[in-house]
């Protein structure tokens, strides 16, 4: 397929996996590396600024987020807990329209690419607009205005071999963007891969940089994998194999079973979306000091 080639590409190191000693037998924990620094204060600043409507949390990224399967747990996943239907609750999650960013990522408008995610896009793409029919990163947020934005991206940049610092300088400027218009970011590593090791190394390492620069708060996907099946079997079981796409269904588990930590293990497409939901309870509840299920922030 057309758009798996264009995004194969990247690989990261357990350096940049799983904290240590972490084990994936433990139920519903996370075990990627964790920010070294409190978000909250910085992210409270930007948050202040923010003059949209509440709970509009949009997706930026390319298949991997243009994927129907990345959102089908946060639609209509199984085993949610009160804290995941109050999240998905407060970011308009089932609503198919423009607060909806679940729906936004995920709706196709043309070939392979949606409201706010194309096959294919690089970082400075995204940041241009025209790729594929996609509007400009400045359009997508002046027509969303998000409250937060989950970003992913960088396969594509590294399948083909573009410089880390360039990326990083595109990434910096993805991220100046949302903060200046009061938009809080969520940083998500690229997925391992095979080939292109070094390069998907030190743009995971960039990306680390950039989110202790601005303070932002990080999904370490590469390592919420790599700590899962810390013996290699990853590629080909939560990724497709020599591929950074994630498995949708595969071994009785889809995108929306229940996340089991044996669940977690199988589909890499239950794991992102599980992971994205984790991340805006926390989120919510750092920036804004509130618990989830709190409607007046």
């Amino acid at each position: 397929m057309a758009e798996s080639l264009v995004l194969l590409g990247l690989a990261v190191g357990l350096t940049l996996g799983a904290s240590p000693g972490a084990e994936a037998s433990d139920a519903g924990s996370l075990l990627g590396r964790p920010e070294a620094w409190d978000y909250g204060p910085a992210m409270r600043s930007v948050a202040a600024k923010f003059t949209g409507t509440k709970g509009v949390v949009i997706h930026i990224g390319d298949s991997i987020t243009y994927a129907a399967p990345y959102t089908a747990w946060a639609r209509e996943g199984k085993g949610k807990t009160p804290e995941d239907e109050a999240i998905l609750e407060w970011s308009h999650c089932g609503e198919r329209n423009e607060l909806d960013g679940w729906y936004l990522a995920s709706h196709e408008v043309g070939d392979f690419w949606s409201y706010t995610a194309a096959s294919g896009i690089r970082a400075d793409q995204y940041l241009a607009g025209g790729y594929a029919g996609m509007a400009s990163l400045d359009d997508v947020i002046g027509r969303y205005n998000p409250q937060i934005a989950i970003v992913m991206l960088g396969s594509n940049d590294s399948w083909q071999g573009r410089p880390a610092n360039e990326f990083a300088g595109d990434m910096n400027r993805i991220i100046r963007r949302l903060l200046d218009n009061g938009t809080v970011p969520v940083l998500s590593t690229i997925p391992p891969m095979i080939p292109a090791r070094e390069l998907g190394d030190q743009y995971n390492a960039e990306l680390w940089k950039l989110a202790e620069h601005h303070k932002l708060p990080v999904i370490d996907y590469p390592g919420e994998i790599i700590g899962r099946r810390q013996d290699g079997s990853w590629n080909g079981t939560i990724l497709n194999k020599d591929d950074p796409h994630p498995t949708a269904s595969r071994a009785g588990v889809t995108p929306e079973s229940e996340p089991t930590p044996e669940n977690l293990r199988e589909s890499g497409y239950l794991l992102r979306g599980w992971l994205s939901v984790k991340k805006l309870i926390e989120v919510r509840e750092r920036v804004w000091e509130l618990e989830t299920g709190e409607h007046n922030d």
